[in-house]
């Protein structure tokens, strides 16, 4: 680990956090558009809008369509799709020798298909190729980062993010377990400092035999304290 600077540390761990925002997040996009897209914004049941706001979504728009196509490709929003491509490939870029040309070039082919479903008419088959390309990027750096340290910084980077955004959005919590044991078994892995009280009040959270069914939003906001101290 010793290889590894503080700063490069800090680009794995955000790489790993913007490729995982853009995949879990594009996921909840598209299963919320299909429960909406044949009904009127106001008749909506649940919460999904308030959900999307707590990522810094504004629905400013009268018609789901306009608003989706906002969050998946307007760089103008900070907490869209595209945005969070971008930033996971200028992490990458910066880190380009600890990845390699192939683990780099399944992020490249994500944005190029971001982009190509952003100029679509039909979009849905493009953004399956980010989402597969995501996928090939995780199971790349497993056979061409030979840095363990490397490799771990960015998939904690992708678990500190999907459990944030699990409890954020209230999207599959029952994961978050599953999640933290998978945390847990690659925090010292990285080399780099890291909250171990925040890590063992997550993991208490995680572990609690009522959770998920008992968490309210206090709790799950705690949840999300927690996680993002464990770097910080």
């Amino acid at each position: 680990m010793g290889s590894l600077s503080l700063n490069r540390i800090d680009h794995l761990l955000w790489l790993g956090r913007y490729l995982e925002r853009s995949f879990t997040t594009q996921r909840f996009i598209l299963s919320t558009y299909d429960r909406v897209a044949d009904r009127a914004l106001d008749d909506l049941a649940g919460d999904w809008r308030g959900q999307l706001a707590d990522l810094g979504f504004r629905c400013e728009t009268e018609t789901p369509l306009e608003f989706f196509q906002r969050c998946l490709f307007n760089r103008d929003n900070p907490s869209s799709v595209a945005c969070s491509m971008d930033a996971a490939y200028d992490n990458a870029l910066a880190c380009r020798d600890a990845l390699g040309t192939e683990s780099l070039g399944y992020i490249q082919m994500a944005v190029n298909a971001l982009e190509a479903a952003g100029a679509s008419a039909s979009p849905l088959l493009d953004l399956q190729q980010v989402q597969d390309n995501i996928m090939a990027f995780k199971g790349c750096i497993d056979d061409f980062v030979t840095d363990d340290a490397a490799r771990c910084l960015v998939k904690c980077g992708m678990t500190v993010e999907r459990v944030d955004l699990c409890a954020r959005l209230r999207y599959r919590l029952a994961d978050i377990p599953h999640e933290v044991d998978r945390l847990a078994s690659r925090l010292d892995r990285t080399g780099a400092a890291y909250s171990r009280p925040a890590f063992k009040e997550l993991a208490s959270i995680a572990s609690s035999p009522s959770f998920p069914d008992d968490a309210d939003d206090a709790l799950l906001s705690r949840a999300i304290a927690c996680v993002n101290g464990i770097f910080s």
